[in-house]
């Protein structure tokens, strides 16, 4: 493994170190809590040999002095020492007990002893460590002996008592609880990584890359919310899932550089791997391009197209390969008719040699000669060999590999019976990758929110167009304030406030003009900022007419910038109008976002829809 692949393990299992961690401190702190607290003191003897007379006896004595004090400190923790000093304080243990509380050490090349003893009670722990050091001084001189003139051979002076201590030494709750938090993290750590080097199933492509070189032509990512909606391209058509569907159609398309790639299998090591749902997808995919698409079920042993599809599933493939039933004859349509179904049928006793027989090889061969694309759904490849039979009768396999379903070494041997009998492996479909392994789903363009928001709007002037042109002409009311110009129309605002005037080309000039005539081009649209240019003279109140908006007054109107035109056509009755005009889907784009403009007029309050 990598370094960053050791990253990758930590980041992805972060929370067991994080969790482990806290219960190593959390350990840590309350067994500190359920510790007796100790209380620890020490006094401090000096032991000296007073009968010395010359320098060369002082230093005898000194260098005895130094040799002696280690068996002293040994002394110190007898039975011969302890047992007084347990009379003395009336201590309810024995000397092997107390030898455990209490310790003598000397520093190195020095005459001085010190004695700790260790107790519940501050006040305790002083006076058994007062206590043997003052015994231990009789001891040395009852062992020692006295000299010619009665004085002691050895003397053992106490130079420091030993006081209560203020506070307890143990348990030391800041370094148990920080062993613990350092112990938790190690632990975490070491998990994680084991987890890691000892998962042997595909989570990612660097785990695929790591068995074979094979192209994995796209990824689908697993979506929680939609788990129970397996069919991406009929549930979610917008989402990212079946742009992984339509990526897949777009390089399946591109692989017959190496070779035809009309029929394939479908199939996947294991069972519970998606293949069925992929097969399914890719299809409807497949027929949304506009193809001929013919989906078998060809899982004799556990089919499920049927049942994902809604349709009838008791004949099908088996039953036109024993030769009950020409398969035109048991081909169902789906969706908008581009795409087809074969459902398996019954299931037979002997799917394998079924699928292997010569009827299976002539249907192929009949399917391919009918549909533009043959997909067959195929039984997992490790359990049984269906779908490496079939391979070999088809332009190759497609591949799903499951994440975290499927084991790296079980990849392998799957790809290994495909090679075995010589078998086309068009690539791998990548199926349900985590959030965590894919990163976050990019998209591009309109969420299925935004469209469903979208779609009607779109349509609208469509179907006004349309409404507009089914039913006779209705007469509009003279406008009291109508603006010159004869292509402008004026969109509503109120007193003070910046005015837009558009010049279009009326609908009756671009019929006139013919679909093979130029049409003569509206022009640009003028802004006006200020109050609105006085009304013109309204036209006659028996001639209705078109609402039309201003035109800028420094500017020529429409009929004198254009130049000379032909003579006004004369007015046609409303039906031979309504029998001439072109149907509404051809002035749908002639009309463009000029079909849903409301104009008003700002004098008479009137408001009309075009």
């Amino acid at each position: 493994m990598e370094p960053a692949e050791y990253l990758a393990a930590l980041r992805k299992h972060w929370l067991v170190v994080a969790v482990l961690a806290v219960l190593g401190f959390g350990a840590a702190y309350a067994w500190s809590q359920t510790l007796p607290p100790s209380y620890r003191t020490t006094s401090s003897v000096y032991v000296t040999v007073p009968q010395t007379t010359s320098v060369g006896e002082l230093v005898q004595g000194s260098t005895y002095a130094q040799a002696s004090i280690e068996s002293y400190a040994q002394l110190a923790t007898k039975p011969y020492v302890l047992d007084p000093v347990i009379d003395r304080l009336d201590l309810d243990t024995d000397a092997r007990s107390l030898a455990r509380s209490v310790t003598a050490t000397s520093p190195l090349n020095s005459k001085i002893l010190e004695i700790s003893a260790v107790a519940g009670d501050p006040d305790k722990a002083a006076s058994i460590a007062n206590a043997v050091s003052a015994q231990l001084a009789t001891a040395v001189e009852d062992l020692e002996g006295e000299g010619a003139d009665g004085a002691p051979n050895v003397e053992i002076t106490v130079v420091a008592q030993a006081a209560p201590p203020s506070y307890a030494f143990s348990p030391n709750t800041k370094l148990n609880a920080a062993t613990g938090l350092a112990a938790g993290l190690v632990l975490g750590v070491v998990l994680a990584l084991a987890r890691t080097v000892l998962d042997t199933r595909v989570r990612s492509l660097r785990d695929v890359r790591r068995v074979t070189g094979t192209a994995v032509l796209s990824t689908v990512r697993f979506d929680r919310k939609r788990r129970k909606a397996p069919l991406a391209m009929v549930d979610d058509p917008f989402g990212d899932r079946a742009e992984a569907y339509r990526k897949l159609r777009t390089n399946l398309r591109f692989l017959t550089v190496a070779g035809p790639s009309r029929s394939m299998v479908v199939t996947s090591s294991l069972p519970t791997e998606g293949k069925s749902t992929a097969a399914i997808n890719l299809a409807i995919a497949m027929a949304e391009g506009g193809a001929r698409v013919v989906l078998v079920d060809a899982d004799l042993r556990r089919p499920s197209v049927a049942r994902y599809l809604g349709l009838e599933g008791s004949v099908g493939l088996t039953t036109t390969l024993i030769g009950e039933a020409r398969f035109e004859d048991v081909v169902q349509p789906w969706g908008d008719g581009t795409l087809h179904v074969l459902p398996a049928g019954q299931v037979p006793p002997n799917p394998s040699e079924l699928l292997d027989s010569p009827a299976m090889a002539d249907l192929l061969r009949d399917l391919g000669e009918r549909y533009d694309v043959v997909i067959l759904d195929s039984a997992p490849l490790l359990p049984v060999t269906d779908a490496a039979v079939l391979s070999r009768m088809t332009d190759g396999a497609l591949v799903v590999v499951g994440c975290r379903r499927v084991h790296r070494a079980q990849l392998q041997d799957a790809l290994t019976s495909l090679a075995a009998v010589e078998a086309r492996v068009l690539g791998l479909l990548l199926n349900q990758v985590s959030s965590k392994d894919s990163g976050a789903a990019v998209t591009y363009g309109s969420t299925p929110q935004s469209t469903a928001r979208a779609w009607p709007a779109m349509r609208r002037p469509a179907r006004r167009a349309a409404a507009s042109h089914a039913a006779p002409p209705r007469p509009v009311a003279p406008p009291t304030a109508a603006a010159a110009g004869p292509s402008a129309r004026r969109l509503p605002d109120e007193g003070e406030m910046p005015t837009v005037a558009v010049p279009i080309v009326t609908l009756g000039q671009r019929v006139a003009a013919g679909a093979s005539a130029p049409v003569p081009e509206a022009g640009p649209v003028r802004l006006f900022i200020g109050p609105p240019p006085p009304p013109a003279p309204a036209p006659a109140a028996d001639v209705p007419g078109p609402v039309t908006a201003t035109t800028a007054p420094d500017e020529p109107d429409e009929a004198s910038r254009r130049g000379p035109t032909s003579a006004p056509t004369p007015a046609a009755s409303p039906e031979a109008s309504a029998a001439d005009e072109p149907p509404s889907d051809a002035l749908g784009p002639l009309l463009g976002p000029l079909s849903d403009t409301r104009l008003r007029d700002p004098q008479a309050g009137a408001t009309t829809s075009s």
